[in-house]
């Protein structure tokens, strides 16, 4: 099976595309690039790195350059020039004392490596042999240094590009420098359990350690004990963690009885290092099956290899449920194939859903971002557009519009999410309601409830999700770190009659489902009638002719017609933290507040927000 990294066909699917045979991929003609010390370092260590550019046989002419790119996702702030007592001050030099002029732009290289420090030669030109010296975190004047990311990154690339005839286009030379950015010491436990199984109907317990920056890291051990408030059966009652482990994950659990399950973990002095969210055992039709099914990895915008990313949401983040997600405009059919083989190979029905899918990301204008996602492999991708693509040799089967989008879905066996990303979703300007079950109403980069409620005055019948968007390798677990992204990205709960794609599909068709921004609890939202009323599978609206049943309660998502003139809500939930508040809407109007607690109680805690 193949694996993406850096190299021709990775480069043709992140925008940075070239032909057949490079230009720039013999090192005796462009030159090769060093970098001292190579070493693993620390997330969010003070590093000082010297780039050492060889100049090829062809030389560097006066005006020529080289060009170190970034991921954008670097969140280790602005390369700069002006201020060598200030952070990730640079300073570059010839060996032959040619002057040598630093340019950065974070914002303005290809993408995704729209972070460049371009090294200009100007007075003068360099011969076969001759070097240019970069220092990033130069401290010679003071400077601590260059501040690295918050988040793991095996192949943190200095990307080196060179122009060395000075005619305004850089090309890649071969194997540029790499380092390994790694997790730093622990500073918390998580234990993690899901939120609602059946008696006797297998789960899974996560525990793992994390570093400040919310990396599972692999340098904390220890004894632990684990105390539950229910029997279990398969779990023991002592941990030995071992070092050098990022997370262990104990499979095939049940409990035989209802009740309410929470496992506190205890360190060898009796401390209290985690504890897990709730777990709700009931008789019922539904199991509660976590999911984050929207995020990248680094063959498109973000970090780590799409292998990473679904070893990460099972192992890791210990989710039910995921999908990759890539920008359609930088999938070549190479990608997709290997996303299919991913999803089917990372499938398991009763432990792990994979969905085989892409993000739609067509402008704004034409309707927005769309996350599609398919029940079985080996379906056409229809991108919004080209636009990083070489090969255009299927520009017949794009859909440049998401009403086209649509009609071009039409046929197939898929269901699809609007979402706010790098381009908001139009909902107004299309909205199919027979696959458009969703709205993502959260993700890392916010919170969007106007998403939801635009569509209320439309007509439109929509579920309630919520995922990461992550591009840091980490879905379920999406930190915001440093920059790019302001918030923990978010999870949905399917309530479905089994965890496999036909559970998950009939979740999210029928609206059962619900978002958070990123914990784990449970909720049972439910509407008794008086007198009875009409339950409608599918949305009337959307299907005509669609025929109902008579119920006396509905959940969550459902849709159902009564003549009574009041219904009884009731809602249950159990969480890992206290409830501050829950609101009850009627559309957007808040009609009653619900709290735990009174005015007194609180006495003089004040909240910011």
């Amino acid at each position: 099976m193949k694996e993406f990294r850096d190299g021709p066909l990775a480069d043709e699917m992140m925008g940075e595309a070239w032909p057949a045979v490079q230009p720039g991929a013999d090192p005796v003609l462009y030159g090769y690039a060093q970098l001292r010390p190579s070493d693993p370092v620390e997330v969010r260590s003070l590093q000082t790195f010297e780039l050492v550019y060889t100049v090829g046989r062809y030389g560097l002419d006066d005006t020529g350059s080289i060009r170190v790119s970034f991921r954008s996702l670097g969140d280790w702030g602005s390369l700069q020039m002006d201020d060598p007592a200030g952070y990730n001050y640079v300073t570059a030099r010839s060996s032959k004392g040619v002057p040598i002029r630093l340019s950065y732009v974070s914002h303005g290289a290809p993408r995704p490596r729209w972070k460049a420090l371009t090294a200009h030669v100007m007075g003068g030109f360099l011969r076969e042999g001759d070097t240019i010296h970069i220092t990033f975190g130069d401290t010679s004047g003071g400077s601590p240094g260059m501040r690295m990311q918050t988040m793991v990154e095996m192949d943190f690339q200095f990307r080196v590009l060179a122009d060395v005839c000075a005619v305004g286009h850089h090309v890649p030379i071969p194997n540029s420098p790499a380092i390994s950015v790694v997790p730093g010491p622990p500073v918390c436990w998580r234990a993690v359990l899901p939120s609602l199984r059946r008696p006797g109907e297998t789960f899974q317990f996560g525990l793992k350690a994390e570093d400040v920056w919310g990396n599972p890291t692999d340098r904390a051990s220890g004894r632990f004990a684990l105390e539950c408030t229910m029997p279990v059966a398969g779990l023991p009652t002592e941990v030995d963690y071992p070092l050098g482990r990022k997370s262990i994950c104990f499979e095939g659990l049940a409990v035989n009885e209802p009740g309410i399950l929470r496992i506190a973990v205890r360190d060898e002095e009796g401390r209290l290092a985690a504890e897990s969210h709730p777990l709700v055992v009931r008789d019922g039709p539904f199991g509660g099956y976590w999911g984050d099914l929207h995020g990248q990895s680094g063959e498109s915008i973000g970090i780590t290899t799409a292998r990473q990313y679904f070893d990460f949401a099972r192992n890791k983040s210990f989710l039910d449920a995921t999908a990759h997600q890539a920008n359609d405009f930088q999938v070549n059919n190479t990608f997709w194939e290997h996303v299919n083989e991913l999803t089917a190979e990372h499938h398991q029905e009763g432990r792990f859903v994979t969905f085989p899918g892409y993000e739609w990301s067509g402008n704004t204008a034409v309707g927005g971002d769309r996350n599609v996602y398919f029940r079985r492999e080996g379906r056409p991708i229809h991108r919004s557009s080209h636009a990083l693509l070489t090969d255009r040799s299927d520009l017949d089967t794009d859909a440049p519009n998401a009403n086209r989008l649509f009609e071009m879905l039409a046929g197939e066996d898929c269901f699809i999410y609007a979402h706010v990303g790098g381009r908001y979703a139009d909902i107004a300007y299309a909205h199919d309601p027979r696959r458009e079950a969703a709205m993502e109403i959260h993700s890392a980069w916010g919170t969007f409830e106007w998403l939801l409620t635009d569509g209320f005055p439309l007509g439109h019948r929509s579920g309630v999700v919520c995922n990461s968007d992550g591009h840091k390798g980490r879905p379920g677990a999406s930190y915001p770190g440093a920059s790019t992204f302001g918030a923990y990205g978010g999870l949905t709960c399917f309530y479905a009659t089994e965890l496999s794609r036909d559970g998950i599909m009939d979740a999210v068709q029928r609206r059962h489902t619900y978002g958070t921004t990123g914990t784990r609890m449970h909720l049972d939202v439910r509407a008794r009638f008086a007198t009875g009323g009409n339950l409608f599978e599918r949305d009337p609206h959307a299907f005509e002719g669609e025929a109902s049943r008579p119920v006396g309660e509905i959940m969550m998502g459902d849709i159902a017609q009564t003549d009574d003139e009041a219904v009884t809500l009731s809602l249950e939930v159990v969480t890992q933290a206290p409830i501050e508040r829950i609101e009850v809407r009627n559309g957007k109007e808040v009609v009653r507040t619900l709290r735990p607690h009174g005015a007194d109680e609180l006495g003089s805690r004040i909240r910011v927000l």
